[in-house]
């Protein structure tokens, strides 16, 4: 494996235009372990990289891996910025805002540790760490899940010991998110001033889409009962969702006879174009306002993205739906997002799921 600088010996003019355009300027080459097919020896590869921090890094530790005398050596001199660099070069292949999160996150782990040998840090020092009063709680945890992913990764790949970070955690304080019940969110619907904003309200509420997914949404999406969502913030947010009963003839309706690329939610004003992206919300609030008109307990205003808390809260409270389904449903990257924000919403206790095992340790009657 080498690493070259693909800007060497190139006129200063040359160098300055590449830098403006942040052209790519390192490259890794190494060879193997597949066989070229036209000349039967190890295939040439290469990778490219806008700084040298991170193939440096692979390369140097494929000289400690391949060097023998090193084995004994690697532990003690492996710091904590080329464990995160190695990771984050594994992780290449992800959604680029989730690459651009991490990258920041990674950052602020390094202006503490990044140039730290990762022995000489414990558990307790990494706490404290932890635990400081800035960021945001969900910044230092994910910022604490970077760090033990990229220890977990060297102690896979033997470069060191033991996960000093095993057992810690961050605090959440849970931040209550409004949300609408199942009786109130059909008070929301009947209400709408038109059969388009009513059908809005179900695919938000009752399907849990994000604002801009339900706005991007095609006629081509929508198939028998099945409605596949695009557009979205992680791999895990391209998902096929069964539509409920209540909601399909509306949008069944919607959709009509139309091409399958036209948008499914079209601008009333804007023939042709997607759906605004205010609209969503000026037409929730002439529905709540309409709504509340013949309510004696008035409903509280809530935003288009309020709707996606709505679905949460019905899907674990009142329908029981286990964490891992409305997690999938949600598009949440990891189920632990689902857990941190709506896991006090889930059905508490043992005694349900005790009975659900006890159906089946009665013996059935021959």
């Amino acid at each position: 494996m080498s690493v070259h600088d693909l800007w060497d010996g190139l006129p200063k003019a040359e160098i300055a235009r590449r830098r403006q355009k942040n052209a790519v300027r390192w490259q890794r080459r190494w060879r193997g372990p597949d066989i070229n097919p036209t000349t039967g020896r190890l295939a040439q590869h290469k990778q490219s990289y806008s700084d040298n921090q991170k193939p440096q890094a692979l390369l140097d530790e494929a000289a400690q891996i391949q060097s023998p005398h090193q084995q004994g050596t690697r532990s003690s001199s492996v710091t904590v910025g080329t464990l995160l660099d190695r990771h984050l070069a594994a992780k290449a292949d992800r959604a680029p805002k989730t690459i651009e999160a991490d990258e920041y996150h990674a950052s602020v782990v390094r202006d503490t540790f990044g140039d730290r040998v990762l022995s000489t840090i414990d558990a307790t020092e990494i706490e404290i760490w932890s635990q400081r009063a800035e960021p945001a709680a969900s910044s230092r945890k994910k910022q604490l899940e970077l760090l033990r992913a990229a220890i977990k990764r060297g102690v896979r790949d033997n470069l060191v010991g033991v996960d000093v970070t095993e057992g810690l955690v961050v605090s959440l304080r849970h931040t209550e998110r409004p949300y609408w019940s199942s009786q109130e969110l059909r008070a929301v619907v009947d209400a709408a001033s038109s059969d388009f904003d009513a059908t809005m309200f179900r695919v938000l509420g009752f399907l849990g889409l994000r604002e801009n997914e339900m706005r991007t949404l095609r006629v081509g999406d929508l198939v028998g009962n099945q409605l596949t969502v695009r557009d979205s913030k992680t791999r895990a947010g391209i998902r096929t969702l069964p539509v409920p009963a209540s909601v399909l003839p509306s949008l069944v309706e919607l959709a009509g006879s139309r091409p399958k690329a036209d948008w499914l939610f079209v601008s009333p004003r804007r023939p042709g174009n997607a759906v605004s992206k205010g609209y969503a919300n000026a037409a929730l609030t002439r529905a709540v306002g309409g709504a509340n008109a013949i309510r004696i307990d008035p409903i509280r205003r809530l935003s288009a993205h309020g709707l996606r808390h709505t679905f949460a809260a019905i899907a674990l409270s009142e329908a029981g739906g286990n964490l891992l389904s409305v997690s999938r449903a949600l598009g949440h990257a990891r189920p632990s997002i689902t857990l941190d924000r709506y896991g006090h919403l889930a059905p508490a206790g043992l005694e349900p799921l005790m009975a659900l095992v006890d159906a089946f340790a009665v013996p059935k009657a021959a």
